[in-house]
């Protein structure tokens, strides 16, 4: 059974996780030099952070289902799990973003990992919380 709880938090670690990670302290000034912006012109807009939300939270309660069709899991199997979405399909799906549509490398490497990056965490802290 799907904790809503569980996956509440994990969608709000997932976006703080976000916010760090595109902020000057991490990625964030290469990230916006690699797509051609200007980190202090950058004002996040209420759609940004609404979307942002939604994707996050879409993105940790189907994780949630699949562990919980998995079954029998642990902090292994969260962890392979996420890997295996993240690797599988992020940084497949975002490559095509890379060759057709001409993004930056650099900038489809910093999206991809954080993705991943967050993807994994979900999936540790699922199988904590619900084994």
């Amino acid at each position: 059974m799907i904790n809503i709880w569980a996956v509440l938090v994990i969608t709000i670690i997932y976006f703080i996780l976000g916010a760090l990670w595109y902020s000057p302290l991490l990625f964030g000034k290469i990230w916006a030099d690699a797509m051609n912006f200007n980190i202090d012109e950058l004002e996040p807009k209420p759609k940004m952070f609404i979307g942002a939300a939604i994707s996050a939270f879409i993105t940790t309660f189907f994780l949630a289902i699949l562990l919980d069709l998995i079954g029998n899991y642990n902090i292994i199997t969260g962890l392979l799990v996420g890997l295996i979405i993240g690797i599988g399909f992020v940084l497949t799906i975002g490559l095509y973003d890379v060759l057709y549509e001409d993004k930056n490398v650099k900038a489809y490497i910093i999206d991809a990992l954080y993705h991943i990056s967050a993807i994994l965490i979900a999936g540790i802290i699922l199988s904590l919380w619900l084994a």
